[in-house]
């Protein structure tokens, strides 16, 4: 358990120091806001991208489901 919890701290300090990194390459990390700008819109993405899982996996089951009820 305590290996999992070590794999999700490093993604979470990967995707906070990418973001980082993206805002000193472009110039934008002294703009007022652009840090908390630029994780609102990985939330936007992440919850889309969450979205989309559920609709997939809702398609997987009901094609699992008629898959199994024809025979």
């Amino acid at each position: 358990m305590r290996f999992f919890f070590y794999i999700i701290f490093g993604v979470l300090l990967f995707v906070f120091l990418e973001r980082i990194l993206v805002l000193i390459k472009t110039g934008e990390i002294f703009k007022e806001n652009a840090l908390r700008d630029s994780f609102r819109k990985s939330g936007q993405t992440l919850w889309q991208g969450m979205k989309m899982f559920v609709v997939v996996w809702l398609l997987y089951l009901l094609l699992n489901w008629w898959m199994q009820s024809r025979h």
